[in-house]
Formats: structure tokens, C-alpha cells, sequence
């Protein structure tokens, strides 16, 4: 064999090597991903379209007590019963759901600060808030979370967007009780309630201006900590806002940064996670006296799975 054939032989098995070597390595890299998404236990198809409904109740009603019904008391529409509301809770407790905090939203999926605790593997997110602070939350939902939580072994979560200017008023009328400042202590203390903020007077806070809507805002934080006291060692009550009327501006939320972590609308969608670009647009569902529990079961059906891992 001449030099020139041998020289050329060499060259050939060269790039043999090269692309060998280059394929393999290629290969090794994507083996080393596939594991490492076996061992974190997210899958892509979740990490990508990650979806938690956000539920928006007002008052709870006894639907088979007096007081609670016309002419004792004037219906509103949205009211919802306490009756309906125990077939969705009982759903999603036997469904094992994971009733999310705001807390929670904004450390685990929003700011990311902490990982998904592991208990929280196969259950789907869900958060089930009420506005205004009313009685009836108290009276009449309260119980049924408290008794679901025994049955199962496993505590629910409410997070209830308040007024504090209004707590312990009872007026009559039109102007519907409001829970006290013991009984938030007492839901709180026992685990079943998260405090946060609806403004200081449930004014609407696009009408505001200046000074009247920075006090609107900073005091309902302020009362809710002192009415929290003790209780708030982590300061978190308050962390949080869902806007009256579910009304926001880009004025109100220049502002909100200096109160609060994270904000609420209501508009009727799902909170896409991957989607959100603004911290003080969270989407919310509403509720009224027409939604039944089987579109709400419909709603909480189409939350996202957290996956088991899969060790490989």
C-alpha cells in the first residue's frame, strides 16, 4: 500500500471517529435529560400548561333555615347554599385535592421560591376564596370544612378576601352581618382560613386617586394584622388582595407593590401559570346562585395533575 492510500485510509477513519464519538455524545446528553425528568417526577406536557382554578364565592346560605331565606333575609345573587356547596367540597376532598393559600400560589407556582412539597404528588391545585367578609362563611361553610376535614383525614383551606372596616357590623336589611375579628382568629387558629385583603371599605379602587386610594389600600393591611395579632408570626395575613369589584388599572397597581404580593381579578378564567405575566392579574371564576355544583365539579376537573415520579 502506497503512503498516499495509507494517508487517505487514516482520514477516513478519523471522520468515522469523529461522527462515532459526536453521536454518542449526543446520545449520552439526551439520556441524562430523559433521567433527569424521570427523577423530578414533572413531565413537559404539565410544566407547559399548568392550569389552577381560582373559585370566587360571596355569602353561604342555609338553604333549609328561615333566616337565611326571604322575606328574613333579602336574597342576593350571589348567594350561593350551603347545601351545594357541601356536594362540591365533599367532591374535592374525595378526590384529594390540594386547597392551595395564596401563600402558597405565590411561593410554590408564582415566585418559585420553594419546591412543590412531595405530599402534594398525583393531587390536583385548586383555591377557594369568598369576598367581603360575610357571616355566612362562617356560620354556614365553616362547619362543613371542619367536618370533611375530620372525615378525611386531611385539612381544606379557605381563603377569604376581607373588608375589615366592616368586621362584627350587622345592620339588617341589605346590609348583610359580617364575621368578626374572633371568628377570623378562630378559622385561622385552627388551620381552615387564610386572611387577606379586599380593601379597607370595598371602594372601587380604580375610582381612587392618590393619598384616598394608597390609605384604602395600606389600612385593610394594617387592621388585618392587628386583628391577627399573634397569630401572624410569618406576616402573611395581608400579603395578598383581590379587588373589589375585581376592579384594577395600571394606576392601582404601581401602588399595590409596596402592600401586597400578588393580586385578584374576577374574569372568568383559569390561571395559566406559564401564561401570567403580571402578578397583580390573577384570574378568578365566579359563582352565583345559578351555578350549580356539577359545573363547579366540571371546573375543579380540569385543574392540572401533579404526577407520581417515575424512578427509572
Amino acid at each position: 500500500m502506497s503512503n498516499n492510500q495509507l494517508l487517505e485510509n487514516v482520514k477516513i477513519l478519523r471522520k468515522f471517529l469523529f461522527r462515532l464519538l459526536h453521536k454518542a455524545k449526543l446520545t449520552y446528553l439526551i439520556l441524562i435529560f430523559v433521567i433527569s425528568l424521570g427523577i423530578s417526577g414533572w413531565s413537559i406536557e404539565e410544566s407547559s400548561a399548568l392550569r389552577i382554578p381560582i373559585i370566587g364565592f360571596h355569602d353561604i346560605i342555609d338553604a333549609q333555615k328561615t333566616a337565611d331565606l326571604p322575606p328574613r333575609r333579602p336574597a342576593f345573587e350571589n348567594d350561593y347554599t350551603k347545601q351545594d356547596l357541601s356536594v362540591f367540597l365533599e367532591y374535592l376532598f374525595q378526590q384529594n385535592y390540594w386547597f392551595l393559600s395564596s401563600q402558597d400560589l405565590y411561593v410554590y407556582f408564582l415566585d418559585k421560591s420553594q419546591p412543590i412539597p412531595e405530599q402534594h404528588q398525583g393531587q390536583k391545585p385548586i383555591m377557594i376564596t369568598f369576598d367581603d367578609g360575610y357571616k355566612g362563611v362562617h356560620t354556614n361553610a365553616l362547619p362543613l370544612l371542619k367536618k370533611l376535614s375530620l372525615l378525611y383525614k386531611e385539612n381544606g383551606k379557605f381563603v377569604l378576601f376581607v373588608n375589615p372596616h366592616f368586621l362584627g357590623i350587622a345592620l339588617g336589611g341589605k346590609f348583610l352581618p359580617h364575621t368578626t375579628c374572633n371568628d377570623l382568629r378562630e378559622g385561622y387558629q385552627k388551620g381552615f382560613y387564610d386572611i387577606q385583603s379586599h380593601g379597607f371599605t370595598h371602594k372601587n379602587l380604580t375610582e381612587l386617586n392618590g393619598q384616598d386610594l394608597e390609605l384604602e389600600i395600606s389600612k385593610s393591611k394594617l387592621a388585618l394584622r392587628k386583628c391577627m395579632g399573634d397569630l401572624d408570626k410569618n406576616k402573611i395575613i395581608g400579603a395578598h388582595i383581590a379587588y373589589p369589584y375585581g376592579a384594577s388599572d395600571s394606576e392601582v397597581e404601581k401602588i399595590l407593590p409596596k402592600y401586597h404580593l400578588t393580586g385578584f381579578l374576577y374574569n372568568d378564567r383559569f390561571l395559566r401559570v406559564q401564561r401570567l405575566r403580571n402578578n397583580y392579574r390573577i384570574s378568578r371564576i365566579t359563582t352565583d346562585r345559578n351555578t350549580s355544583p356539577r359545573d363547579l365539579i366540571r371546573v375543579a376537573q380540569k385543574a392540572s395533575t401533579f404526577k407520581q415520579k417515575n424512578w427509572f
